[in-house]
């Protein structure tokens, strides 16, 4: 994750990512397949202009419609300073990267609903699939430049890791395509809870509720998610480990007041959740 242009070619053709402890997204099944470029979609974590964590593009692959998330280029280190010492030195810039890099981040989610969805013998399904990651050709890598999108513009020309990676192939994640999308009514937000709430469950903390994050009753967008085991979640302390485990619960109460659809009433139950497995979730 660290590494080069060479080191980041390597990682996007390996058969699962990220290559560290925990969850790993399968590659996608067509990932060398010609992608048919439709529509640039306004929605997800930026809009359209600035396009926030990535791009998000309605294409065809094959004969399937699908959304392609384009992900824009990350330094490993930019989360550094979430870690005192002496934790920050016990966590290398690779495993920084792999789990703070939106794009690593959610690989490491949808790995995990899909693992967890399929030991619970899940069938209703509250959250968009994700079919797998992928690399972008230099033929759809110079589309995107006609579009003016520069996926390194948020580090300047001069900073180190650019200059060692600029090159290393565009990453993507390939997801279902959802056209229509329905109102927020009463039956939309309790079946958002509900998801939130096996999210939290499953070790999968969002990180980003809102309502751009919904389309059709599925959330969407996992490039702010905590997915355990957690470089930064592990080192967090346990003063602070409940107020990090109800974040999804009290953003999703905030949006729903928001919307006028009821005041808030949050609950502290979730702060125990890690316990499930006997895992130890925080740091002393």
């Amino acid at each position: 994750m660290a590494g080069g242009v060479e080191e980041n070619r390597r990682l996007l053709s390996a058969l699962e990512l990220p290559d560290c402890e925990g969850p790993k997204l399968g590659a996608f099944s067509h990932r060398k397949s010609t992608i048919t470029w439709l529509e640039w979609i306004s929605h997800g974590d930026g809009d359209a202009i600035s396009g926030g964590q990535s791009y998000v593009f309605k294409v065809k692959i094959r004969t399937r419609l699908y959304v392609l998330k384009v992900f824009k280029f990350f330094k490993p280190s930019l989360y550094r300073t979430y870690l005192a010492p002496p934790d920050s030195e016990t966590v290398t810039d690779d495993e920084l990267g792999f789990h703070t890099d939106p794009f690593y981040a959610e690989c490491r989610a949808y790995a995990q609903i899909e693992a967890r969805r399929k030991k619970q013998g899940i069938k209703r399904k509250d959250i968009a699939d994700c079919y797998g990651f992928m690399a972008l050709t230099k033929a759809d890598e110079n589309f995107l430049a006609e579009y003016g999108i520069d996926l390194w513009c948020d580090l300047p020309p001069d900073d180190e890791y650019r200059r060692k990676a600029e090159g290393s192939p565009a990453r993507a994640l390939v997801k279902e395509y959802i056209e229509e999308d329905m109102d927020m009514d009463e039956k939309y937000l309790k079946r958002m809870r509900t998801t939130i709430k096996w999210m939290n469950r499953n070790k999968v903390l969002v990180n980003d509720i809102s309502p751009r994050n919904f389309k059709n009753g599925y959330l969407l967008d996992f490039g702010f998610a905590w997915t355990w085991p957690h470089c930064l979640w592990r080192n967090t302390s346990r003063v602070n480990m409940p107020t990090i485990l109800l974040v999804d619960i009290v953003l999703s109460e905030e949006m729903v007041e928001d919307m006028g659809r009821g005041p808030r009433h949050l609950t502290r139950s979730q702060s125990c959740w890690m316990s499930d497995d006997g895992e130890n979730s925080s740091s002393t």
